[in-house]
């Protein structure tokens, strides 16, 4: 199957690590340009080398840059479409991640709401300019139920992801009209090398062993196998896929969906 993304362009914020530099690299792989973002020059650059290596015809476009600030979100925006020529897709794959207190909760809001409404803004004419727009939220299974944290104070990390689900409808059916598409991918535990999981699976066998047990295939997916669910909804092939959820776990979460 041909996905069609030879030649597109595509926003990938949150791609220095994981699931977000896996989605660069299989859109790099597939003919796209990216670009990509992060918060920390090193990690930013390191992201940048490997992907240049990737090869394939696009180009490779990073910034530096701070997501829970406007100004710089929308200069984002503004430097990727001069840079990429265009956007047809944007990723946001991007997560505050942060603790229980106000000053946590605030930052994942911004970082996982509010910072895709304003990239949304900022590149809309670019989007409906493409012939294929298409905008995809990195969510998560913590949108569709609990995760055990014994002692633990609620945090804003859940209740984020459950906010991008609609507010990808949100923008599916108001923008869909201008012929822009948006869609949730919600991974469980996915392993990355190097990632959090591998770290546990060195550190705490233990806790690594019951995770696994949870999968009926008894291993993690992957970040690769949801970077290439990304791939296909966002290109054209998935072109029928609109204001819809898609849980990639590999049935860790048992209920039905």
């Amino acid at each position: 199957m041909q996905l069609g993304l030879q030649g597109r362009k595509v926003l990938v914020a949150g791609a220095t690590r994981g699931i977000g530099l896996a989605i660069a690299e299989v859109f790099l792989e597939e003919g796209s340009s990216v670009s990509i973002c992060g918060r920390t020059a090193d990690s930013l650059e390191a992201a940048r080398q490997h992907l240049q290596a990737v090869g394939g015809d696009g180009r490779v476009f990073a910034r530096r840059t701070d997501l829970t600030d406007a100004i710089d979100t929308k200069a984002l925006v503004e430097e990727t479409v001069e840079a990429l020529g265009g956007l047809d897709v944007y990723v946001h794959c991007a997560s505050g991640f942060s603790g229980p207190g106000e000053e946590g909760w605030m930052r994942t809001l911004t970082t996982d709401v509010l910072a895709p409404v304003r990239v949304v803004d900022a590149a809309l004419d670019a989007l409906e300019a493409s012939d294929a727009g298409s905008i995809v939220f990195i969510g998560s299974t913590a949108s569709v139920q609990w995760f055990a944290r014994p002692g633990a104070r609620p945090s804003g990390y859940g209740p984020a992801k459950a906010a991008q689900r609609v507010l990808a409808n949100e923008m599916a059916q108001t923008l869909g009209r201008q012929g822009i598409r948006a869609n949730v991918i919600s991974p469980g535990a996915t392993f990355s090398e190097g990632g959090s999981w591998d770290r546990v699976r060195v550190s705490e066998p233990e806790l690594w062993n019951g995770l696994v047990r949870q999968f009926p295939f008894r291993r993690l997916v992957t970040a690769r196998e949801v970077a290439q669910v990304v791939a296909f909804v966002s290109s054209p092939a998935g072109a029928g896929i609109n204001a819809t959820h898609i849980v990639v776990d590999g049935g860790q979460t048992k209920s039905v969906q």
